[in-house]
């Protein structure tokens, strides 16, 4: 594998060392932001069954929330 550099700006590198992990190069920690899953390698996120659930409950509550709408009107 080859390496390419490429210049960022100080506020762009400041903003990718808030997402650093202490055992991270830049590389890795740009390639964990822009994988296609956007939640992979964010803590307890990353997880997709915790994501799942997160994801049913969210409709459960627009569902209760749509019902009780229709009720008022």
């Amino acid at each position: 594998m080859s390496d390419t550099s490429i210049r960022v700006s100080n506020e762009t590198k400041q903003r990718l060392e808030l997402h650093k992990r202490d055992d991270e190069s830049y590389d890795e920690v740009i390639h964990r932001l822009t994988e296609d899953d956007k939640w992979a390698g964010f803590g307890a996120l990353a997880d997709s069954d915790i994501r799942s659930g997160m994801e049913a409950m969210r409709e459960q509550t627009r569902s209760g929330m749509d019902e009780r709408i229709e009720d008022l009107e």
